[in-house]
């Protein structure tokens, strides 16, 4: 089904059934409003295919396709780099079939898609997706057809998805040394793993993962208390967390509940 004109805020959509496994949401976004300087984005553990439109017209096509790699730092977005955005969110570890890349070589990158498919026909990707009008459709297919290319070649790795899920559930507050023996594999065979299916180290990805969970809590917290919540996390005190905050989304805890 194609959505109707693309909202103005950030819209996630279900993706398919053949691909849940994969791809956590697609993702649409209108232009950065000229109110706002900057588009601010912190680091998630995921990779995303980006596509962007110079214009809202339904007729029209992207004019670029980039992939984003797994991002270790915040990143700010300019108001006026496009009109429109739309995206496609991996879930992490399971972007590797559709990069044709290992996940550590475009780390912190925006590379354009071109680059890393080496398209057979040496057509533009972003001429694949014809119509803004009709994006979802057409990027299922798109990526449909890659997974089919290259599924073979690059299968998961289901140590990688266990540890994953591992950190997730534990809100990043893990230790990283126990977790390889647990699943049965060293620490180097980890770290590799890692690399090349997720684009970052364990640690860094459990990291990445209990900031986020702590900024999740701070938001719904009915009485905020940051060094109640630094101990919870399994910081060592309230500094150590506003240190892992600042450096993980370029903020202090309260600057960034301010502006999300």
């Amino acid at each position: 089904m194609t959505p109707g004109p693309l909202p103005q805020s950030y819209v996630e959509y279900q993706p398919p059934a053949a691909l849940r496994e994969y791809v956590e949401c697609f993702w649409t976004r209108g232009a950065v409003p000229v109110t706002e300087a900057r588009h601010h984005v912190i680091p998630d553990g995921c990779i995303d295919l980006l596509f962007t439109y110079d214009s809202l017209a339904a007729s029209d096509g992207p004019a670029s396709a980039f992939a984003v790699g797994t991002m270790t730092r915040p990143l700010s977005v300019e108001a006026t780099e496009a009109a429109a955005y739309v995206g496609v969110r991996f879930w992490p570890g399971r972007a590797l079939p559709f990069l044709g890349v290992p996940a550590a070589e475009i780390t912190d990158l925006r590379v354009a898609v071109d680059d890393i498919w080496r398209s057979r026909d040496r057509s533009s990707v972003a001429t694949q997706l014809t119509a803004l009008g009709g994006w979802r459709g057409e990027f299922e297919r798109l990526l449909l057809a890659r997974l089919g290319r290259t599924q073979g070649a690059e299968p998961g790795d289901r140590t990688v998805d266990a540890a994953v899920r591992a950190i997730l559930r534990a809100g990043g507050n893990l230790s990283i040394a126990a977790l390889a023996p647990a699943l049965g594999v060293t620490r180097q065979h980890l770290a590799r793993a890692f690399a090349r299916h997720v684009g970052v180290p364990p640690k860094m990805f459990a990291r990445v993962a209990r900031v986020r969970r702590v900024l999740a809590k701070a938001r719904v917290a009915s009485r905020l208390d940051w060094a109640a919540l630094a101990l919870d996390a399994g910081y060592y005190d309230q500094a150590h967390l506003a240190g892992e905050v600042r450096e993980i989304t370029g903020r202090t805890p309260t600057e960034w509940l301010g502006s999300a």
